[in-house]
């Protein structure tokens, strides 16, 4: 099988995962060290990176799973609760209101993803064009169909789609706005910009708009700037049971036609 490569993307891993349906990353990353998976027929690692014009070659015949599949046993209170949470609905993607305490896909730990949940209730498949850590809430897309995955997910890589977020923190920075530039373990910048918008009770609240997208680049930049969001477990032991960070503005232009979501008040957990 080959795959003809339109437009850049940052990993053959994740962009065989977004691909394909229902094609666990694990195995995904097995076939590319067992060179089963290859970028212009030449050996390939799992972070390599792909460019417009490059073909994919794949020596395997993936198992896919029939549409039936998706169907998952959910209450109907829960499916409620997450058809509520459907902010907008397009032909090509979806945008939702996550809850927190739900990963996005599955996982070593996670049998069940809030993208399948998803799956099951609009009886379509689903495809993840980015993410949100599990315990941050708010606004994020789906994808519908590969066409339109691989159109959103070049969005994201030209950084033409446009997040903010809420978090809140024990501490001050010196300056009421900013921009916070740091590098994570692998050496990538961070970059984002942040504004402080009220402070209560000895917390303050911040908007932030993300410059790049990495993982838990957030909270990670809190933490490295010495002020760290509350309910942030994994940078640091606090307690407190819910993350104070929401995703609550995107932003993007999809096939000539401006799209603009905001969270009011009621919405934000």
């Amino acid at each position: 099988m080959q795959i003809k490569v339109s437009q850049p993307f940052n990993r053959l891993d994740k962009f065989i995962f977004q691909y394909f349906e229902n094609i666990p990353l694990s195995l995904i990353q097995r076939l590319i060290r067992q060179y089963k998976i290859k970028i212009n027929n030449k050996k390939s690692k799992a972070n390599s990176k792909l460019n417009s014009g490059d073909v994919i070659y794949i020596y395997y015949n993936f198992q896919f799973q029939e549409k039936q599949n998706f169907k998952i046993k959910i209450s109907k209170d829960f499916q409620n609760k997450l058809r509520k949470r459907i902010i907008f609905e397009h032909n090509d993607f979806i945008i939702i209101n996550k809850l927190n305490g739900y990963s996005v896909q599955k996982g070593s730990k996670v049998s069940i993803s809030l993208k399948d949940y998803y799956e099951s209730i609009l009886d379509t498949t689903l495809y993840i064009v980015h993410r949100l850590d599990k315990d941050t809430s708010g606004l994020m897309i789906f994808a519908k169909n590969r066409m339109a995955a691989s159109s959103i997910s070049k969005l994201f890589l030209l950084n033409k789609i446009h997040k903010y977020y809420l978090a809140t923190t024990h501490k001050s920075f010196i300056k009421n706005s900013g921009m916070l530039e740091n590098v994570n373990n692998e050496k990538k910048l961070l970059k984002l910009f942040y504004r402080k918008i009220k402070s209560f009770d000895n917390n303050y609240l911040y908007i932030i708009k993300l410059l790049t997208g990495r993982k838990h680049q957030i909270r990670l930049q809190f933490y490295l700037n010495d002020n760290p969001i509350i309910g942030d477990r994994k940078f640091t032991n606090d307690k407190k049971e819910v993350l104070l960070l929401r995703s609550i503005a995107i932003h993007f232009y999809y096939l000539d036609k401006f799209y603009k979501f905001k969270l009011n008040l009621n919405q934000i957990d």
